[in-house]
């Protein structure tokens, strides 16, 4: 390479690096400009997206003030009767049950243009002069025809905070006018502009065209002349836009947007603060500048690498010429075979012993051979009897692996032998691949590997293995929560097999068995062969719940047994054989896979005491567990038949001490276990699906009651509410069975009431609400128990046919004690009231909570305070003597 070569270069890449310094430049000046006008851009929009907003919902609250002013002529029939003709109580009864429909009105009144008040909200309200601002009081009397006019704000005289008054004339049948006002407070208003938004340092006004400042938000910015400059014009109000100008509360430049709302010269306005537009660009715009300073830092430095890089070559170049050679020579005695492609994936170089192990390939190497080429020459001696596209998947999926460089893999030949292939990328982006002939290390392997881990007899995994995978097992389930089990299998008078037919039939028998046991399990689960004629199996995931998982791990253990009792066929003899099975639970807690092979051994050998084949837990009060569930499915299955269930009952009371209807609970009465509780039972109930029939014998038991209370009239207007179980209201016949018990016991539907939870309408809906509809038209009533408890929702609310709302005792329990559920307790009530529902609280126990109750507005109660339940006598008996 001569001198002038060099120099050239580096004229080449200094200037090549002062362009790129003038394109970050320029990036850099125009980034930062197109970020600016973005900002001010998003900053309108989202001005402009929030006066939209704001508009509407001021409209919709406006609109509703102006309704209910309007309104007042209606209900109050005003404009047929004379002033002195106004009845201050009961206008003023009308007046307040129309305000508290309206949460941002404080009062409601009717007075006249000296301010004598004829009706008011406000209780003493009519008895007393109300001095309106005279301004507002003219203006709104001398409207052409009755329209809303809103006053200026002022200090209220009651409550000492800024209000709004609106008002409109009522014209009487004398043709005087009374004006109808309501009180507003700007507070209420702003949160109806605000909306809850989040803009920084956002700026909102109502104001008058005139400049008139009627509320503004934040309000430490609010000017106490109350006149914003400039004044809304005409200019300004015809564009209704957003523009830069001067924030409506603090002057300071800022994108203004102006609207007007539904009523008569009131404007919206939105400020944000240029300085508060532009707060993110700015950091935006350091960050930009910080990069292309750096960036141009790097290029400068990255230069002089490239200079020097340079230099180097020349000298790099002659050293690699003089080691080729040494290198050639190196590669032809090479133990593995070698293959060197270029950038472009062609063959450059090979060795002798790539040659040798793929021996079909001599023909086909040839320098500058693109390696595609290569493969698809040895796709076809792989695959001879594959058609194209096979071929064409194999060599696809062969390049696929060469992407992952630095990483071996295998390939094994039509002879079998194993090959083991590793690429590793050259500096001048080539590739270099070695082939590894590893067949004999593959074979040792898996013959070690046998022999370390698998019983040479079955070719089940023996102890080693079985430690090892049951380690990992009770780690897994100790993290996952699911169970599993541990079967330790001995067979029975093994050793006579062995004695009378000989240690061959013997083997017979082992190898039968072990195929037996693994058809008998999942291919997750493990059998294992520890030695003579012990078997273990291990099973996994078998639940989260440990009385479940036990009685998961004995059907399977019981099934082996079964399965192991058939008769088996040694040579040609038949033979029948049994076993005893020890088992232990794993996952609960940290156990070494050793003490669990202990458990189930000792297990093991309980059943033998007891004669063999049989299965047995480790744990005795599990096993108790597991019977004592059994026999309680199979007490339940003959608690119906032989009529051992009740219905207790307990009443629900108003507010003013009436019983007006009870809740039907079931209770038990077994004839060994006493009265059993229905927490004991209904969960073994559902899951042996006998909810079912013990939901209808309850439904029946209820209606038989309704039906013999009809003629007591103590008794005969009572309301009484069953549960409903999720299983027995998914029944495609449940709507049938209700309206037919109805319609043979001859009670009114409208008498019995379905309690039902909120899990339980959500799951289907659509279906919920067709059985309800169906119902309904018998009169048959709903509730939602334990509301608040699940995912409660007013969607579903809204769309079922609900009745009442229970409130869970939980919430009850803590009234008082803790505020949050207070605050649960008056949401649900208010929710109730919103929808027309009735609400009644469970679990009242004490005095302190159902005044609380009252005072929050709840008015049915049920709870100990009361009565506890008991069987229907002692229920009539109650009655008699309240």
């Amino acid at each position: 390479m001569s001198s002038a070569t060099p120099a050239r270069i580096q004229y080449t890449v200094w200037g090549l690096v002062a362009a790129f310094l003038v394109v970050i430049a320029a990036g850099a000046s125009y980034q930062i400009l197109d970020a600016r006008q973005k900002a001010l851009a998003d900053s309108q929009a989202q001005a402009a997206r929030f006066l939209s907003g704001a508009e509407a919902a001021l409209n919709r609250s406006l609109l509703a003030i102006d309704v209910l002013l309007a309104g007042t002529d209606a209900f109050l029939g005003l404009s047929s009767t004379m002033p002195e003709w106004v009845d201050a109580e009961a206008a003023g009864a009308l007046l307040r049950n129309a305000a508290s429909q309206n949460l941002m009105v404080r009062f409601v009144a009717l007075m006249d243009d000296t301010g004598r008040v004829f009706a008011s909200s406000e209780p003493f309200g009519s008895s007393r002069q109300r001095d309106l601002p005279r301004p507002f009081v003219e203006d709104a009397l001398a409207q052409p025809i009755s329209t809303l006019v809103v006053s200026a704000p002022v200090v209220s005289f009651v409550s000492s905070e800024r209000v709004l008054y609106f008002g409109r004339y009522v014209r009487m049948a004398d043709g005087s006018n009374l004006l109808a006002v309501a009180e507003v407070p700007v507070a209420m208003l702003a949160a109806v502009l605000m909306q809850g938004t989040d803009i920084a340092a956002l700026q909102v006004t109502l104001e008058r065209s005139n400049g008139q400042l009627l509320l503004g938000v934040p309000t430490q910015d609010v000017r106490t002349d109350g006149v914003q400059s400039p004044p809304l014009d005409t200019a300004v109000a015809s564009a209704e836009g957003t523009h830069l100008s001067l924030a409506r509360l603090t002057q300071a430049p800022a994108l203004v947007v102006a609207r007007p709302v539904l009523y008569r010269d009131l404007w919206i306005t939105a400020s944000i603060p240029l300085d508060a537009a532009l707060a993110e660009w700015r950091t935006d715009r350091n960050i930009v500048l910080a990069a292309a300073v750096t960036l141009s830092v790097l290029l400068l430095l990255a230069g002089g690498f490239v200079v020097v890089y340079l230099n180097s070559i020349a000298t790099a170049r002659l050293t690699i010429d003089r080691s080729k050679t040494t290198l050639d020579q190196a590669l032809e005695s090479m133990v593995s075979g070698f293959v060197l492609l270029d950038a472009q994936h062609r063959v450059v170089q090979w060795n002798r012993r790539f040659e040798e192990i793929f021996p079909w390939m001599a023909g086909a190497m040839a320098a500058l051979t693109p390696f595609r080429s290569v493969l698809e020459t040895a796709a076809r001696h792989h695959l001879p009897d594959a058609d194209v596209l096979e071929r064409q998947f194999w060599v696809d999926e062969r390049l696929r692996a060469q992407t992952d460089m630095g990483v071996a893999h295998e390939q094994v030949l039509p002879s079998g032998q194993h090959i083991e292939i590793t690429e590793r990328a050259t500096p001048d982006g080539g590739v270099v691949i070695t082939y590894h002939d590893v067949t004999a290390l593959r074979l040792a392997s898996a013959e070690i590997e046998n022999l370390a881990f698998y019983d040479s007899l079955t070719g089940l995994p023996n102890r080693r293995l079985l430690l090892d995978r049951l380690s990992q097992a009770t780690a897994t389930a100790s993290r996952s929560g699911q169970l599993g089990a541990l079967l330790f299998l001995d067979l029975d008078h093994f050793k006579r097999v062995n004695d009378t037919m000989g240690h061959e039939v013997g083997d017979q028998l082992l190898q039968q068995v072990a195929q037996r046991l693994k058809a008998s399990v999942r291919d997750s689960d493990t059998v294992a062969r520890l030695g003579g004629d012990e078997f273990v199996v291990m099973l996994v995931d078998l639940s989260r719940d440990e009385p479940h998982a036990a009685q998961v791990a004995q059907h399977i253990g019981e099934e082996m047994l079964l399965t192991l009792n058939q008769p088996y066929v040694l040579g040609e003899q038949p033979h029948r054989s049994t076993c005893s099975l020890g088992a232990t639970l794993f996952g609960a807690d940290a156990q070494d896979a050793s003490e669990l092979l202990k458990q189930a051994d000792i297990a093991m050998y309980q059943v033998k005491a007891q004669r063999g084949n049989a299965l047995c837990f480790f744990d005795p009060q599990m096993q108790a567990a597991i019977s004592d569930r059994v026999q309680l499915e199979s007490d339940l299955r003959l608690a119906l038949a032989r009529g051992e269930f009740e219905l207790h009952y307990q009443p629900q009371f108003a507010l003013d001490g009436r019983m007006v209807g009870a809740e039907g609970l079931l209770r038990w009465r077994h004839p060994v276990r006493g009265l059993v509780p229905p927490g004991d039972f209904i969960t073994v109930a559902e899951e042996s699906e006998l909810i079912v029939p013990i939901g209808a014998w309850v439904l029946r038991t209820a209606c038989q009651q309704l039906a013999a209370w009809q003629g007591d009239v103590r008794l005969g207007a009572l309301q009484l509410a069953i549960n409903v179980s999720a299983q027995q209201f998914r029944q495609s016949d449940f709507g049938q069975l209700v309206a037919d018990v109805i319609r043979e016991t001859g009670v009114p539907g409208d008498r019995l009431k379905l309690e039902l939870t909120e899990s339980l309408m959500l799951d289907n809906v659509d279906d919920c609400i067709a059985k309800m509809t169906l119902l309904k038209a018998t009169g048959v009533r709903f509730s939602v128990d334990d509301f608040g408890t699940g995912y409660s929702s007013l969607a579903y609310l809204t769309r079922l046919p609900l009745d009442q709302l229970k409130i869970d005792q939980s919430f009850v329990r803590n009234l008082g004690v803790r505020h949050s559920d207070g605050l649960i307790v008056q949401t649900v009530i208010g929710m109730a009231r919103s929808l027309g529902l009735e609400v009644i609280a469970e679990g009242v126990e004490t005095l302190e909570q159902k005044e609380l109750l009252a005072q929050y507005g709840c008015e049915l109660y049920q709870g100990y305070l009361f009565a506890r339940p008991a069987p229907v006598a002692a229920l009539q008996a109650f009655l008699a003597v309240g």
